[in-house]
């Protein structure tokens, strides 16, 4: 049985900070975590002395459209996939949900059909963990840069097609609670084991109420594509923002969100309701300066992708930058930051103990970085992933 001892750096739990830290994983498993002292004395058949670095579990993306130049939505493959597992691990994400965007019925089956292969196959870099379906449920009224034509009212028998296609890989689903038949659809859908999360929606409160009471657990980018918070009507941001029940996921590259925006939703939620995604496009990860999305162009300018009349279009942001721009640029306490890109999204898919965190009988997934939060090492259950200096 192939072991892994880690060492010499401040080590993430997430839950605590042990400053002299040291874990031992063994045949992909992680036996030990804690203080070095403890484990000073154990061999294995490969030790990593990080020098003083940061120790954390891998990081959990709920939502990856594309990265390395692949697009999911429009090219629905295997090796889509795995272009876009290979990139993000680069970045310190060992686990990660493709999400597939509003598009017609027959794309989804494939797309869908694509992530079951892979999440059956060894991690090709981040482990593919299922689908991310945001849409086709939604409100034309906050599409975003979703296509209009493919928008579909909640239907189970369009939910069931789904899930054949997904078979027990559809883990999470956004959509909008205020469309007729999407309470019926929350309840069909949890029946399958898919989370829900509540996204590109007009929703009022009393509306965001009723379907976190019928069982949705998430929001999707808050702020982003959903009615704006009022004082008089909170809308679906308030209800995101006050319930405990649910996460609020955010994109934290100081684009989508201002970090002032950032701060408020770290304030209300905690570590513990808040999940940091990168809701990457296939430039992430890359130089590429455009790409297509349902035939329209879409530019990245400043950190952004745009289609041609400034909408927001996803972006190229990467869990070690969304990391650092929610610790540096909105004043979040650094353990906290790693706590939403690890434990909490992976609480969101019910994986919490199995991903996300340093502990006895968790995955060995392990990124180490540097204090500037660049990745140096990634370990993937226990195997190296990425190497800064390969």
């Amino acid at each position: 049985m192939a072991t892994l001892l880690i060492h010499s750096g401040a080590l993430y739990t997430p839950f605590e900070v042990i400053e002299d830290g040291a874990l031992l994983a063994r045949d992909g498993r992680i036996e030990w975590a804690g203080a070095r002292a403890e484990v000073a004395k154990e061999k294995a058949d490969t030790e990593i002395d990080v020098a003083g670095r940061l120790i954390c579990p891998g990081f959990v993306d709920l939502q990856v459209n594309g990265g390395g130049g692949a697009f999911l939505t429009e090219e629905p493959s295997p090796e889509s996939l795995e272009r876009i597992a290979r990139a993000h691990v680069r970045f310190g994400t060992t686990a990660l949900l493709p999400t597939i965007i509003t598009t017609d019925e027959a794309t989804t089956l494939r797309a869908l059909e694509a992530v079951r292969e892979a999440t059956s196959r060894p991690p090709a870099g981040a482990r593919v963990l299922g689908s991310h379906l945001e849409g086709p449920f939604i409100n034309p009224k906050k599409r975003g840069a979703h296509e209009e034509r493919h928008i579909q009212p909640p239907r189970l028998e369009l939910l069931e097609r789904f899930l054949q296609a997904a078979g027990d890989s559809l883990r999470l689903i956004t959509l909008a609670p205020e469309l007729p038949g999407a309470l019926e659809l929350i309840a069909a859908a949890k029946e399958a084991g898919a989370a829900i999360a509540l996204g590109h929606t007009d929703a009022t409160l009393e509306e965001a109420q009723a379907a976190i009471d019928a069982g949705a657990s998430a929001g999707t980018h808050i702020f982003n594509a959903m009615r704006a918070l009022h004082h008089r009507e909170p809308g679906v941001a308030g209800a995101l923002l006050d319930d405990e029940r649910v996460v609020a996921t955010v994109i934290a590259d100081g684009v989508h969100v201002h970090p002032s925006g950032l701060r408020i939703v770290a304030r209300a939620k905690g570590a513990a309701g808040t999940a940091l995604v990168t809701d990457a496009m296939p430039p992430a990860g890359t130089d590429v300066s455009s790409f297509t999305l349902g035939g329209r162009s879409v530019s990245v300018r400043d950190g952004a992708c745009n289609l041609e009349d400034g909408t927001l279009a996803g972006s190229v942001l990467t869990m070690n930058r969304a990391v650092d721009v929610m610790h540096r640029e909105a004043g979040v306490p650094l353990r906290e930051c790693i706590e939403m890109a690890t434990a909490t999204p992976a609480r969101v898919l019910g994986l919490q103990g199995e991903i996300g965190v340093l502990a006895p009988g968790a995955r060995a997934d392990v990124v180490v970085l540097n204090d500037d939060m660049s990745v140096w090492r990634v370990f993937v259950g226990g195997e190296p992933a990425y190497d800064a200096g390969a």
